[in-house]
């Protein structure tokens, strides 16, 4: 394998103070270098060995990180455009010959192979001045970036379209990855990307909390829709306490009274009702009220006593309280009653699709409080199967023939294991959650709700296969302790200081340096850290639509929407005029 483009043509020579993590070199005047790409250098002193040069001895890789051009003859000294001008009437054409290019190299480590695979690792002495430096082979980077079983293709190197990227899935999946970027960057086609390739090639399960419809015309290139399940957001009622019923509801966690009426209202009718949901259960809430409103008072069942207690005499002024209660619920009917269903959503889930929840219709509290309900049966569902097939395994381990002393267990167990693959057949295996629009759900300084849910799956979603991915156009608004959770970022062009600040402090394999690069991305582009790649990238996202696939998301077309407006006006006076000539009365 080449490591070097051309061992023949050195692009500088080493000089100066050089580190294990940096050196610079004097570029050759006629060499092509671009801020970002990849040099090689050998270890080895190629001035006192001249074996050095051809040996098999090591190399370090890095990328270029500063370009700066001097010219020996123009002193800096010379602050005035006339000294310029006469050095430069004085000096002629050597002016050209006395320029220099000092290049500042940032080490990313020594090269190791391993087969087809070339592995980075940590570099523990600096290159020795008066080596030559030679730009790094495609052959070399694509061994580097190495793709294989289990690896996902997402792009090519910015400035190597020759050179694929690949990402590590089960790194992407059970280490969680976020894609963090400016609106109109290209977040929708990343993550579009991804799905395609998680799907289309592994086969995977994801589902998409979709909170504006961005994937609601998700077509993927190959395959078209027939990997895809579009589901519709619907609120299960029943499955919530009735301080969630509240919030969803909007009623503020001041108005005391209505929320004390509204809780003791749906202890009891969960209570008389067992096999009541949807809209019917919210229904017979406020027929309850209202009748308690028509006789003053009635009984309400009590779940900690366990029995039915009197409301008592209720006077007019909580009367008055109460009727406000009933009209916020009638509200809640009105505007979202075709929403409410005893249908439950995980059910609805697909194995090897991409699943997209379009909760759209649903208001930015409600969204949060659906989306915490079905993450958590998500993760709950998938941990209680996990936990019951590793015990099941255990016991058939420890017992062997002798099973049948512990008969009942195993009986338990296998009867648990065969209802999650009947109800819910997709989360019999792992699957892969992406957030879109992540800081609405998990926002910063929030602890409750989805916030905790996203936490719990962030620390534990590993051990029982459940990964998450984040989708972010503000990070600085996401929760830092589930963000820093993210062993892989994908981040495309951020320009507000505070999110580039936040984005740092909260990746381990981030730096200021390549925040630089960050924030001069051009859309579709992304710096690449983390687990799930070999070594931090400047990567071109494929292009999802040039490659047959769809989605939706795009801006609203403002222009066009003005001109066709416009055009019909046209044809409209047109019209009229055409039948003014006629002679023809319209009538409107």
């Amino acid at each position: 394998m080449r490591i070097a483009e051309d061992l023949n043509n050195p692009v500088g020579i080493v000089t100066g103070e050089a580190t294990v993590s940096s050196f610079q070199f004097y570029a050759h005047p006629d060499s092509d270098l671009k801020f970002g790409d990849f040099v090689v250098a050998k270890l080895c002193k190629e001035a006192k060995d001249r074996n050095c040069r051809w040996n098999g001895d090591e190399w370090v890789i890095g990328t270029i990180r500063g370009i700066k051009n001097i010219n020996w003859l123009l002193s800096e000294g010379k602050s005035t455009f006339a000294s310029l001008d006469l050095d430069l009437r004085e000096y002629g054409e050597s002016i050209g010959e006395n320029e220099a290019l000092i290049v500042t190299v940032h080490v990313l480590g020594r090269i190791e192979f391993r087969g087809e695979v070339a592995e980075i690792v940590p570099n523990r002495v600096p290159v020795p001045n008066g080596n030559k430096v030679y730009i790094a082979s495609s052959d070399l980077l694509r061994a580097i970036y190495y793709g294989g079983e289990g690896f996902i293709e997402v792009g090519t190197l910015l400035l190597r379209e020759d050179v694929p990227i690949y990402l590590n899935a089960d790194e992407l999946v059970s280490r969680h990855f976020a894609v963090l970027a400016v609106t109109g960057a290209g977040k929708s086609n990343t993550v579009s990307v991804m799905l395609w390739k998680m799907v289309e090639d592994l086969r995977g399960t994801v589902v998409v909390l979709d909170p504006h419809g961005d994937y609601m015309r998700l077509s993927l290139p190959n395959t078209g829709t027939k990997y895809v399940n579009l589901i519709e957001a619907r609120i299960q009622p029943e499955t919530m306490d009735g301080e969630e019923l509240a919030d969803l509801m909007e009623i503020q966690s001041n108005a005391t009274i209505q929320r004390s009426y509204l809780l003791r209202a749906w202890d009891t009718v969960l209570h008389e009702n067992p096999n009541l949901g949807g809209r019917e259960i919210v229904k017979a809430v406020l027929d309850l009220l209202q009748n308690w409103v028509a006789n003053a008072g009635g009984s309400y069942w009590d779940p900690h006593a366990g029995k039915y207690r009197d409301l008592g005499e209720i006077k007019a002024a909580e009367k008055e309280t109460i009727t406000r209660l009933t009209m916020k619920i009638s509200r809640f009917l009105r505007n979202y009653g075709h929403l409410l269903s005893s249908e439950d959503i995980v059910a609805s889930i697909r194995a090897g699709m991409v699943n997209v929840i379009d909760l759209g219709p649903l208001d930015e509290g409600q969204m949060k409080l659906v989306a915490a309900k079905l993450l958590e049966k998500m993760f709950e569902t998938r941990m209680d199967y996990e936990k019951a097939r590793k015990r099941l395994e255990y016991l058939r381990r420890k017992y062997g023939s002798k099973i049948s002393a512990v008969s009942e267990e195993v009986e338990e167990l296998e009867k648990f294991i065969r209802s999650v693959e009947a109800s819910y057949p997709a989360l019999s295996e792992p699957i892969l959650i992406i957030v879109e629009e992540a800081h609405i759900f998990a926002p910063h300084g929030e602890k409750g709700g989805t916030v905790r849910i996203l936490g719990r799956i962030a620390r534990e979603g590993r051990k029982f296969g459940v990964g998450m991915g984040l989708v972010s156009q503000r990070p600085s608004r996401l929760n830092e302790d589930v963000l820093s959770q993210t062993n892989t970022k994908i981040i495309m062009r951020i320009v507000n200081p505070n999110d580039q600040n936040y984005v740092i402090k909260a990746s381990e394999q981030l730096s200021g340096e390549l925040m630089g690069d960050i924030a001069g991305l051009g859309k579709g582009e992304a710096v690449i850290v983390g687990q799930a790649i070999s070594l931090p990238a400047l990567v071109k996202i494929h292009n999802f639509k040039a490659l047959g696939g769809d989605y939706g998301g795009e801006d609203i077309g403002v222009v066009r929407r003005w001109r066709e407006r416009a055009e019909r006006e046209r044809a409209e006076e047109k019209k009229e005029e055409l039948y003014e000539e006629e002679g023809i009365e319209l009538d409107f």
